[in-house]
């Protein structure tokens, strides 16, 4: 699914994040309590202005039971997961627009651009896909607020939007959680026809480096559609340590 740069996008914040609780849909009396979409989003789209860091962690999958080291890098709107020891690097430019994601097998070969049915193949059989690491949703027109929620003590507006038929997505809609002090993304839920959840991100863990708070443990989850809040299978995405600073332009 479109989510943001799935991996970044919700973590760039400047304070500690509290778990996530299961969800309920928000009291529609505060719909009016929640800013305009368009302010909602340039705000999400300054917040994914990302300050230059080079990331080491891992993907990991408790479905195929498979840990890949990466290096992530990112600066502005680019983003650069290059996975060590695998013929297997992403780039990721998101922009208001739309973004833009590419791959190659090694350093020395050109980009090749993901597009279509690509984008929803598994990233070494994780539940991790290419479409995960966009965040075309936001740019969706169809977007309508549902109300003021919470994620422990955070205030969070949420907002549901729905592709058009220029859009091709595989996703109904994607209702997602944005923090009202922050503007980060706390909390995504991709939903079929159905209106069920069949795929969610969530940050876990964050941690520092330098002045700046970075995500540290994030989770994709594959939902069952059938059973609220209940996942097929999980990956998690860890950084074990970084540094300011990439070779990425911004």
């Amino acid at each position: 699914m479109k989510l943001p740069s799935l991996l970044l996008v919700t973590a760039f914040f400047t304070t500690s994040l509290p778990a996530l609780r299961a969800q309920t849909l928000p009291d529609p009396a505060t719909k009016n309590q929640c800013p305009p979409v368009a302010y909602v989003q340039g705000m999400i789209w300054n917040r994914m202005s990302l300050t230059s860091f080079t990331l080491t962690g891992s993907v990991r999958s408790d479905k195929t039971k498979m840990r890949y080291p990466i290096i992530l890098r990112t600066a502005g709107h680019t983003q650069e997961y290059d996975f060590q020891n695998q013929p297997l690097q992403i780039l990721v430019k998101l922009d208001p627009g739309t973004s833009l994601i590419e791959k190659r097998s090694s350093p020395g070969e050109p980009w090749t651009p993901v597009s279509g049915a690509a984008r929803l193949q598994p990233i070494f059989g994780s539940d991790l896909t290419y479409e995960d690491l966009g965040v075309d949703f936001v740019n969706w027109d169809d977007t309508e607020a549902l109300g003021l929620d919470s994620i422990k003590t955070l205030k969070a507006y949420v907002y549901e939007a729905t592709p058009g038929p220029n859009d091709h997505s595989h996703l109904a809609k994607v209702r997602y959680w944005v923090s009202a002090l922050y503007w980060a993304f706390l909390r995504i839920d991709g939903l079929n026809a159905q209106e069920q959840t069949v795929k969610r991100v969530e940050v876990q863990d964050v941690m520092q480096i330098g002045k700046f708070t970075v995500f540290k443990e994030m989770k994709v989850s594959t939902m069952d559609p059938t059973r609220n809040d209940i996942p097929l299978s999980t990956t998690f995405v860890d950084i074990d340590g970084g540094k300011e600073g990439s070779d990425l332009p911004k």
